[in-house]
């Protein structure tokens, strides 16, 4: 099986060179190019597109890498691109495979989870460094309890109206007010909606509400 030729689009050069070297010596590419600039990178694409692909988040924007890798793999069906990121949040890491990628890395993984993931992608598999599979692990359960939480206990239609009038910065005194209820029975909603959604004041009741759409 012939070996596959690998491009790196990253700096500063001294990184890269040094990257260069070490996977030289690894015998796992036929080639390692390295472009510094995304014209260049274009070029390369256009001439002779390699098998694997690594794309440094030092180099584009969040938003410019997610265009960037549909326009790549919409014209290159086949290439295997690996993105070294910045920390990114789990729906961004997400979004990325969504767009095509077939292994992320973090800023923090060390030279040989890069070998693993160019082991995993010559079997045809996605590959997710340790740190944002944590990530990604803590990020489900705290989902699934959050999920759990709304099956077993749902608001009422009164909490839900609370709720909307606590996210609009109303006290319990202009709920009152507003709903022609007592202050007692305000207040007692307001607990019931805090231990519902397992939060601890106003502030996480409308975190809570933002992250599910309750409010826009």
């Amino acid at each position: 099986m012939m070996k596959p030729r690998l491009t790196i689009f990253d700096e500063p050069v001294l990184y890269t060179e040094g990257l260069s070297k070490l996977l030289t010596q690894s015998k796992i590419f036929n080639t390692i190019d390295v472009c510094n600039s995304y014209e260049a990178l274009s070029q390369q694409l256009k001439k002779e597109p390699p098998e694997f692909l690594m794309i440094s988040s030092n180099m584009l924007m969040l938003t410019e890498l997610y265009t960037s890798i549909e326009s790549i793999t919409s014209e290159n069906k086949n290439i295997k691109i690996i993105i070294i990121g910045n920390s990114y949040d789990i729906i961004d890491i997400r979004k990325l495979f969504n767009k095509g990628i077939k292994s992320y890395l973090d800023k923090n993984s060390r030279y040989d989870e890069f070998i693993k993931s160019i082991h995993a992608l010559l079997l045809n598999e996605i590959y997710i460094c340790d740190h944002a599979k944590e990530k990604m692990i803590n990020f489900m359960s705290s989902e699934q309890a959050q999920k759990n939480l709304r099956i077993k206990d749902p608001l009422t239609r009164r909490e839900m109206e609370i709720l909307r009038l606590i996210c609009n910065g109303l006290s319990s005194k202009d709920i009152c007010e507003k709903l022609f209820i007592s202050i007692n029975t305000v207040e007692t909603h307001r607990k019931r909606i805090l231990l519902k959604l397992n939060v601890k004041n106003s502030v996480g009741v409308v975190k809570y509400a933002l992250e599910n759409h309750i409010i826009d």
